[in-house]
């Protein structure tokens, strides 16, 4: 860990600064071993250059069991990940590449890789970027990011590998200009949580691209879709469209890598979508959005409902604006 990461990167409890390192061992800039320390005094370790900023909370469920389980096959996981694409008879790199070019990087981006792994993706990112732009990778297993750092080393952009929660996502709002995820949100807690911390660590007008494993509903009853689910539960996960943050713009969703990946696209807004609902409405009816959502009286007989709409009509104006006019007044009498 480069010691100018302890000014971006905040603790997963408290949300704060770290307030002290104490380092222990370390080659030139980067931080090999040590701790870090939240205003608590609760200490993160630090170990082979990669801060474990995970806690009890953060690992449970899926993520627990994906912990261990890469601790178990990061050292294999580079020789095998392409049997995921070969399955389909995909190339791997072309299906990479497109997902990476769905975040439309510029040069000098700070861009944020959840679930980065072994740093497959995190090297076609970096591609992208001018020694101006950087890359934070953070992954629930410290033991892939361990590979991924020795893959990225020959990059001159700055990088940083954090072992971290993606439901818990340990940085200031609006710190990324992008953010990528492909293949973690399967593993997270809870899926709703995470796809809200992905929101807000990045910049309005930022993009979030992320993608998972799953059988679409037109796929299920297939034998294509029977086998795969019958591999791997993971399969029968329905793609999160319910989860998707109210601040995401011209979200995008599209199924690839043998039609049972989804991958979703959108450009990060600030806080729900805004309409012109007082914009006045034309028809008998009359109104505007908001009188009719927020104007809402008790109910009338079907009776005074058919004379208020005939007076409205000889009076050659909507039923809003006739009842508007005709309660006020009756109410200020």
């Amino acid at each position: 860990m480069k010691e100018k990461a302890i000014s971006y990167i905040r603790c997963p409890k408290t949300k704060q600064r770290f307030e002290r390192i104490e380092i222990e061992v370390s080659n030139n800039d980067e931080i090999i071993k040590g701790k870090i320390y939240n205003k608590e005094g609760d200490a993160y370790n630090i170990e082979n250059g990669i801060p474990d900023l995970t806690t009890e909370d953060d690992l449970v469920g899926d993520a627990k069991f994906a912990r261990e389980y890469y601790k178990k096959i990061a050292h294999t996981y580079d020789e095998n990940v392409d049997i995921t694409f070969e399955l389909y008879y995909e190339d791997e790199y072309k299906n990479r590449n497109y997902m990476v070019d769905l975040l439309e990087l510029k040069p000098n981006y700070r861009v944020l890789e959840v679930s980065a792994g072994t740093g497959k993706d995190s090297e076609l990112i970096l591609k992208h970027l001018s020694e101006n732009g950087e890359l934070v990778c953070i992954d629930i297993s410290p033991d892939m990011l361990n590979y991924a750092k020795k893959k990225l080393n020959q990059f001159k952009n700055y990088t940083e590998a954090i072992s971290a929660s993606g439901c818990n996502l340990p940085f200031e709002d609006n710190s990324f200009d992008a953010l990528y995820c492909f293949a973690g949100v399967g593993h997270f807690p809870s899926i709703e949580k995470g796809l809200k911390e992905m929101a807000r660590v990045v910049k309005p007008g930022g993009k979030v691209v992320f993608a998972e494993k799953n059988v679409p509903l037109w796929l299920r009853e297939t034998t294509y879709g029977k086998i795969l689910i019958n591999n791997n539960p993971m399969f029968a996960y329905d793609a999160p469209l319910k989860n998707i943050p109210v601040e995401a713009r011209q979200v995008g969703i599209r199924w690839i890598i043998g039609n049972v990946h989804y991958v979703v696209d959108y450009i990060v807004g600030v806080g729900e979508p805004i309409g012109n609902f007082d914009l006045e409405l034309p028809g008998e009816r009359g109104g505007t959005f908001n009188t009719r959502y927020y104007g809402k009286l008790d109910g009338v007989t079907n009776e005074a409902k058919e004379i208020a709409i005939k007076q409205a009509k000889e009076n050659n104006t909507s039923l809003h604006k006739w009842l508007d006019t005709l309660i006020k007044d009756s109410a200020s009498r």
